[in-house]
């Protein structure tokens, strides 16, 4: 399953996975903000099979929002030459995702796909009561930050968050979680990989 999983290096995907067993024998589902075309999705499913969990997919579908101006381009992935020329790319349809998560036999049942631009989509209603582990891959600053005060009231004690592109692509993610771990005063313990890892940051809720 590691060695099929595009758009992550290895040793971060294993960390995500470290990161996600050590949370499942909390309280509360599984939510991934940012879903593309469900690689992440289906890596963090199949290690939910035997529990009783969902997992909850947050994306547009309709590509990447507008960039603000806390949205800085640090790495132009797609050489498109600006920051701007990114709203709306990255955008693959929902379908895509369940038929992934199908062909590893992950319950429909437990699927919860909830689809347009955050946190406007929150307004479709039916929500976790309770999450113990998210992905967040949102790239650009305002819907990161939207995410990261969504689930703060719901992560679990000792829950973790792991937030990609830390650094990387727009600056808009590290500012939000600079941000949001400020406003917490010290509620997440805020952890970096080992450099060769990627790009990305754990948060793990305290009180446990």
């Amino acid at each position: 399953m590691l060695a099929e999983h595009d758009g992550t290096s290895v040793i971060e995907a294993m960390y995500l996975l470290d990161r996600l067993h050590r949370a499942l024998p909390l309280d509360g589902d599984v939510c991934e903000f940012g879903v593309a075309r469900g690689a992440s999705s289906v890596l963090i499913a199949n290690e939910l099979i035997e529990s009783d969990k969902r997992l909850w997919l947050f994306d547009s579908f309709e590509g990447l929002p507008a960039p603000t101006e806390k949205d800085i381009l640090i790495d132009d992935i797609d050489g498109l030459g600006s920051i701007a020329a990114y709203e709306g790319e990255m955008a693959f349809p929902a379908d895509l995702v369940e038929m992934r998560l199908r062909e590893i036999g992950f319950p429909a049942e437990r699927t919860r796909i909830v689809p347009g631009f955050f946190p406007r989509s929150l307004e479709r209603g039916e929500l976790p009561a309770a999450v113990c582990f998210a992905y967040i891959d949102f790239d650009f600053y305002e819907p990161i930050l939207a995410a990261l005060r969504f689930l703060d009231p719901w992560l679990s004690a000792g829950g973790y968050i792991v937030v990609d592109d830390y650094g990387f692509f727009s600056s808009g993610a590290k500012t939000a979680v600079d941000e949001f771990v400020a406003e917490q005063d010290l509620t997440y313990e805020f952890t970096l990989p080992l450099a060769a890892a990627g790009k990305f940051c754990i948060l793990r809720k305290a009180g446990e």
